[in-house]
């Protein structure tokens, strides 16, 4: 079941949502879910603040907003695995927002203990290769990325002389943010990051592309409470 991607606002409010996307809820999965109620929901992801992830997040927190939903709490993880070792116990977050593109996401789906619960799609930052350099050195390049990105190293194509002109050696990181940060300290030479991670670290954009649209999956626990009153 798709939710409407326009919502009518309750009566006498002039609230316009900022994020108008989409869910794709699990039909099984919406009745008393807690994702449709008022309160307050922890919902982990990859952090730190800035990351894609986190992007994402915020703007299913006003989307969830928008519909009624919980006031959605932000609970930043170095890693997938770990969100996915917390996610749903005693002091973890209640839920887990995975992105598609995430090389561990078969392992949420797969879990005992959780469900996939509702899923949207929502478009990514600009990733580049960035440094604090007015220029990338030639020869050896010390390349901050995580593993999804690598393969965005093939921007230095349009870089002056194309990517022949560099040795790359990988520099591994845990999260966009994570690479401009190594950047930034001199632990590599430059970073592939998103704009938030350009921004916040103070980089320059040698090569850059666009964001593109990402399927993004909201995980929960395998079984919820039925409501009051509910029938078998």
């Amino acid at each position: 079941m798709t939710e409407s991607l326009l919502h009518t606002p309750a009566a006498g409010t002039a609230e316009v949502d900022p994020t108008p996307f989409p869910l794709l809820w699990e039909p099984d999965r919406i009745p008393g879910s807690p994702l449709l109620r008022p309160g307050t929901m922890r919902i982990g992801t990859l952090g730190p603040g800035g990351t894609t992830s986190m992007v994402a997040l915020e703007r299913l927190g006003h989307r969830l907003a928008h519909l009624g939903g919980p006031d959605v709490r932000p609970v930043p993880y170095d890693s997938f695995e770990e969100l996915l070792a917390a996610v749903g116990r005693r002091g973890g977050p209640s839920y887990a927002l995975v992105p598609g593109a995430a090389e561990c996401a078969t392992r949420f789906f797969w879990s005992s203990e959780l469900r996939l619960e509702a899923s949207f799609s929502t478009p990514t930052p600009e990733y580049g290769i960035a440094s604090r350099a007015p220029r990338l050195p030639e020869g050896r390049l010390r390349l901050a990325t995580l593993h999804e990105t690598q393969r965005l190293a093939e921007l230095l194509d349009q870089a002056a002389g194309g990517r022949d002109r560099y040795d790359i050696v990988w520099v591994p990181a845990e999260s966009t943010m994570h690479a401009a940060q190594l950047a930034a300290a001199g632990r590599a030479d430059a970073a592939i990051t998103n704009e938030p991670g350009r921004t916040t670290h103070r980089l320059r954009f040698h090569v850059s592309r666009p964001g593109v649209p990402m399927v993004w999956m909201i995980f929960g626990p395998a079984a919820h409470a039925r409501p009051t009153g509910a029938h078998q």
